[in-house]
C-alpha cells in the first residue's frame, strides 16, 4: 500500500513540475520576444537622411519596423523579401504604411549597409540595447507591424525568405479590426 501511494504522489508530482515547467516557457517567451498585441515603446529616432520618427507610433494606419544588424547572414538572406515587401507594401498603402528599417549598428555602418544593398525603406539605428529590448528585437533579423494604436499586429523573428512570409506580413496589414493577425516567432 506505501509503494502505491509513493508511485502516485511521485506521479503528480511530475506532473506538477512539467506544468511549471510548461508556464516557465510561456513566461520566458512572453517576457522576451514579440507577441500579438503587445504595446511597443515610442522611441524617437532619425533616419539617415535626417527625417525625425517615432517608432511604435504611425504616422499612418501602420507602421512595420525591420529590425536588422550589417554583419547578421540571416539579414542579409532576409533583405531582398523585406525590400520586395516594402515595394508592395508602398505601392498598395502610400504612405498610410511606413516602412523603416532599425539596424543595430552606427549610423555610418548603416549607410554603407543601406548604400550597398540599395533599400527602399528609410533606415534608423537604434545603439541603445534598453530600446531594442523594448521591442523584444534582441534577436535579428525580426519584422514587426504595428497598428496606429503602437501594438503588434505581425511579428516574424528570424528570417522572412518566402512568398508565404511576404503574403502574411500582407494580410495583417489589410486588417482594420482590433485584433492582431498571424504571427510567427521563430528562431532561424
Amino acid at each position: 500500500m506505501g509503494l502505491l501511494g509513493a508511485c502516485a504522489l511521485v506521479a503528480v508530482l511530475a506532473w506538477q513540475n512539467r506544468e511549471l515547467r510548461e508556464e516557465r516557457r510561456w513566461f520566458v517567451t512572453r517576457t522576451t520576444e514579440p507577441y500579438l498585441g503587445m504595446y511597443v515603446p515610442q522611441v524617437e529616432a532619425t533616419t539617415l537622411d535626417g527625417a525625425a520618427h517615432v517608432l511604435g507610433a504611425p504616422s499612418g494606419t501602420f507602421q512595420v519596423l525591420y529590425f536588422f544588424t550589417p554583419t547578421c547572414p540571416y539579414s542579409r538572406r532576409s533583405l531582398p523579401r523585406v525590400a520586395e515587401a516594402a515595394r508592395r507594401i508602398a505601392q498598395a498603402h502610400g504612405p498610410d504604411v511606413e516602412v523603416l528599417g532599425v539596424c543595430h549598428c552606427t549610423p555610418a555602418q548603416a549607410r554603407a549597409y543601406a548604400d550597398a544593398h540599395r533599400l527602399p525603406f528609410a533606415v534608423t539605428t537604434l545603439t541603445d540595447r534598453r530600446h531594442v529590448m523594448l521591442f523584444r528585437a534582441h534577436n535579428v533579423p525580426a519584422l514587426l507591424a504595428l497598428d496606429r494604436d503602437g501594438r503588434l499586429r505581425y511579428a516574424r523573428v528570424g528570417t522572412f525568405d518566402t512568398k508565404e512570409r511576404m503574403q502574411e506580413l500582407l494580410a495583417a496589414l489589410q486588417r482594420t479590426d482590433a485584433s492582431p493577425a498571424l504571427a510567427t516567432v521563430e528562431e532561424r
